[in-house]
């Protein structure tokens, strides 16, 4: 399986350095028009289906590729959703911030990957031969990479956070 990892556009919130978590969040212009390149930039690509996050900013992205694959589905996926951020989730960062860092409510690291691998799996068993566009958020995505590069879960803050509306290709 094809897999193409898409981080949403840049909103309003993660300018503001706002920690969004399973909040919609609002992508901000240059969002829009960054998810519209990155439509541009995935056209090319032979894809048999697009899975998303069901929060806004995400499934705003997912629709700008989505554009130049009419034919296939957009599947919303719960699985694909943000890390929950408990306490911190709607509010500012605090300063100083580190991904590693543990808060009150905060979904953990196994729990994400839990998610990942449910997903991955019926994926792998449903798309085997296909090229698929999963799009998501930073810190899911993080662990996600973290699952199929086979590194430790606590160590997904290791992993190299992806730009806004930039993607990145795995074969599975």
């Amino acid at each position: 399986m094809k897999l193409i990892i898409v981080r949403h556009g840049v909103t309003l919130e993660n300018d503001a350095g706002i920690a969004q978590g399973q909040t919609d969040g609002t992508l901000s212009g240059q969002g829009h028009l960054d998810n519209e390149k990155l439509g541009l930039r995935l056209r090319q690509e032979e894809l048999q289906c697009i899975y998303s996050s069901p929060l806004a900013r995400a499934l705003q992205t997912a629709e700008a590729v989505h554009r130049y694959h009419p034919g296939i589905p957009l599947v919303k996926d719960d699985r694909l959703m943000e890390r929950h951020l408990g306490v911190l989730q709607g509010v500012p960062y605090p300063v100083p911030y580190k991904e590693a860092d543990v808060y009150e409510g905060m979904e953990t690291a196994g729990a994400m990957a839990a998610r990942v691998k449910s997903f991955l799996d019926e994926c792998s068993q449903k798309h085997a031969r296909d090229s698929i566009a999963v799009v998501s958020h930073g810190y899911l995505i993080k662990v996600m990479l973290s699952v199929v590069g086979g590194l430790p879960i606590e160590e997904f803050h290791r992993v190299k956070l992806m730009g806004n509306s930039s993607f990145i290709v795995h074969e599975i």
